[in-house]
Formats: C-alpha cells, structure tokens, sequence
C-alpha cells in the first residue's frame, strides 16, 4: 500500500469537518507552511478540542470520563488550599455593593494611576467576597458541602487560588498573604512590602504605588484529573472570570484596578513557593486609590 493509499484509508475514518480540516493542512504543507512549524498556540487549540465520533446514531460527543472510584467516592485535589501553619488574620464581614450595574460596566477602566493612599480592610474584605468569595454550598464530587464561589468556573472546581501583596490596608501588616474563602480569613505567607519586587516582575508597571495586589494562580491539577490537557484553556476562563469580578468590584468600590498579564513567571512562582506546573501564576491585579 502506498503512502496515497494510507492518506485516503485514513481520511475515510474522520468525519466531514475533520477532513475538511485535513485538507486545509496539507494545502498549506503544499504551499511550504508545514503544520509542525504552526504557532503553538494554535497547535494546542487543534490539540484539545473536544472532537465527535460518527457512528450509527450520528455524532456521539467524546468527553473525557471521571476517574475510577472506590466506595462509590472520589476524593480530587482539595477544593482550597489552606497554609495550616500560617498566622491568620479574620477579615471583617464585607459589606454590600450598592452602585449600580450599569454605571459599573460604564465606568470600569484600567488604572494604574495609584496614589499609594491606603484602603480600609472593610474595602479590601468586600472586594474579596464579591470577586471570588464563597458563596454557598452543595453536595459534589465526594464532598458534603462543595463550596460554591462568586465566580463560575470548569466544572465547579474553582482552579484560581488567590494571594495578595498587602501594600497599604488600613489595619493590617504589609505582606504576602493567601486568601482562603471558605473562612474569608488571610494567610500570612510572606513578610514585608512587596511592592518593588512586584513592579520589577511586572516591567517597571508601579505596583508599589497600589494598595493592594493580587495574584491569582491556577491550580492545575484541580482540572486536569478531569479535563486532561484541555484543562488549560479552562484554567485561564476561570482567571478571566475572577479577574473581571475584581475589576468591578473595585470599580463598585470607587478604587482604581489594573490587570496586568505581562510579568516574570517564574519569579512570580518563586515568590509564592509554587511550582509553576502543578499550580501557575496566570494574572496579577493592581487595586488602589486612584487619583
């Protein structure tokens, strides 16, 4: 059989669309773009799609099966992570957003013209309940009470982890600190103010001058037990979603916010002791009084 041959046995195995999709490869291979030269971006989006076989009852969806359990149970990655050996610091009960939702969206903007002016921790504790607090809970996976949380996310598991650089918070020591929202309570990780070292991660960027900034991680293997690769692409939705949270809220709240995806990763990693595969810095958020 030749290599003709092969190509055509092969093409009568995938469905329509997936030779059209063939046919367009090889007519760029012919034009001299070869397909393992692509951008790997790209190379990862063909990768992971969730594809359709085509049988007898038309297109049945592939999707990935949840893992072997026993005892009826499956116990994954925890659904917070928790620094057991931390000092703790209770945050208030966080107050209501009371703008309205319409003039939030109007008026959101990136900014980063922070005037180093410190925010009270009841700012700080309702921006954290409304961007990515918990917000109920339900059976699921195994677990009794599965927190639900203010942000949706792949499969209701929650992949963002969220630490903060306190800078200028009315009551609170300057530090690196973890959030875990369950107890809507601070970790303290890391002493000090981290603001130099964050603006030379983020390229001269000023997050010295915000009050706060967050950095918001995500947990891999909280998604790829079931979503195996195409885990990552969920992982940065779920960011998106988190980060636009904080970016109204603190609208909402009169202060000033500024996503920032362009940083050092691996210094970034360093910084908060992750490993950056298991679990990966995905966004930095400054958040200030703004002028």
């Amino acid at each position: 059989m030749t290599a003709e041959d092969d190509i055509h046995t092969l093409a009568g195995l995938l469905s329509d669309y997936e030779r059209r999709q063939l046919a367009e490869t090889l007519r760029q291979t012919v034009a001299g773009q070869r397909v393992w030269e692509d951008d790997i971006g790209v190379f990862y989006h063909q990768y992971v799609k969730t594809r359709s076989s085509e049988g007898a009852e038309g297109y049945a969806p592939i999707i990935p099966a949840l893992p072997a359990a026993e005892d009826g149970l499956f116990f994954p990655i925890p659904m917070v992570k928790h620094y057991p050996g931390a000092d703790r610091v209770q945050l208030p009960p966080p107050g209501d957003l009371t703008a309205e939702l319409s003039g939030t969206v109007r008026k959101r903007r990136s900014r980063r013209d922070f005037t180093g002016a410190p925010i009270s921790t009841a700012q700080l504790s309702t921006l954290l309940q409304h961007s990515c607090g918990t917000t109920g809970m339900l059976a699921g996976y195994g677990y009794d009470r599965l927190p639900l949380r203010s942000f949706p996310s792949a499969g209701g598991l929650q992949s963002p982890e969220v630490y903060l650089s306190i800078q200028a918070v009315t009551g609170l020591t300057p530090a690196l600190y973890h959030y875990h929202p369950i107890d809507h309570a601070l970790e303290s990780l890391r002493p000090g103010s981290h603001g130099e070292t964050l603006s030379a991660f983020t390229l001269g960027q000023q997050m010295d001058q915000a009050a706060v900034v967050f950095l918001i991680t995500g947990y891999y293997d909280r998604l790829r037990w079931k979503y195996g690769e195409r885990a990552y692409r969920y992982l940065c939705m779920d960011t998106g979603f988190l980060g636009q949270n904080l970016c109204l809220g603190a609208t909402a709240l009169d202060l000033g916010a500024c996503p920032i995806a362009g940083f050092l990763d691996d210094a970034v990693d360093q910084l908060l002791g992750i490993d950056g595969r298991g679990e990966m810095s995905m966004l930095l958020v400054g958040v200030g009084a703004v002028q």
